[in-house]
């Protein structure tokens, strides 16, 4: 099963120097792919099995980057989500999570994540993940060239809700291909492809409810 690239990360730049990214791996369908790019990037990984271990590595060394690559439900990296932003604040965590989960996605956005990736990942989208990861505080956040409608971000909000067509159709009393069209508008819109990707985006634009 192939994983689809999460946002047009046109121009991301490439990591420089990474010196220790930690790796919590409670899924390990997606091990050999995030350790080969890791170890391409000349990454210093520190593997941990389960959060527990993760937060306690976090506790007596450094940490750039933490990559989480949790069990479902998305409790597991919700909760080491938490307890990395109260141990260290400014460590970016990229969430790995099922194809198309959008809830899992939801979840982890809002808990602090500053991307989540569909697994397995490929390869190339992980490599540019990371490097947008590692320089998250030079990140900016630019506004929609074209801004959604107002039914577009009415239909968003359902979809982010995890909604489907049928559903927002009979909540909006409108068509299921009206619908689908306003859903194709948006994510083209927003650049998204898949719908775990438009909830990255949304995220980053401010645009995910608290």
């Amino acid at each position: 099963m192939g994983s689809t690239r999460m946002g047009h990360r046109q121009g991301a730049a490439k990591p420089g120097p990474v010196r220790e990214v930690f790796y919590s791996d409670g899924e390990q369908t997606s091990t050999p792919i995030v350790r080969a790019v890791l170890r391409r990037l000349g990454a210093q990984t520190v593997h941990f099995g389960n959060p527990r271990d993760c937060l306690a590595g976090l506790k007596s060394r450094q940490c750039h980057l933490l990559i989480s690559n949790a069990r479902k439900p998305a409790t597991e990296a919700v909760d080491l989500l938490a307890g990395a932003r109260q141990l260290r604040p400014p460590v970016p965590v990229l969430v790995l999570v099922d194809r198309g989960d959008i809830q899992a996605a939801v979840q982890v956005m809002k808990g602090g994540a500053v991307d989540c990736l569909e697994r397995p990942p490929q390869p190339a989208h992980l490599a540019e993940a990371i490097g947008a990861a590692l320089q998250v505080s030079a990140r900016s956040r630019a506004p929609l060239q074209r801004p959604l409608t107002p039914t577009e971000k009415q239909v968003l909000d359902l979809v982010l809700q995890g909604r489907t067509t049928n559903e927002i159709a009979s909540l909006l009393n409108r068509s299921a291909r009206t619908i689908e069209v306003h859903r194709s508008h948006t994510m083209h819109k927003l650049g998204a492809s898949t719908p775990v990707d438009l909830v990255r985006i949304a995220a980053a634009l401010g645009l995910l409810e608290s």
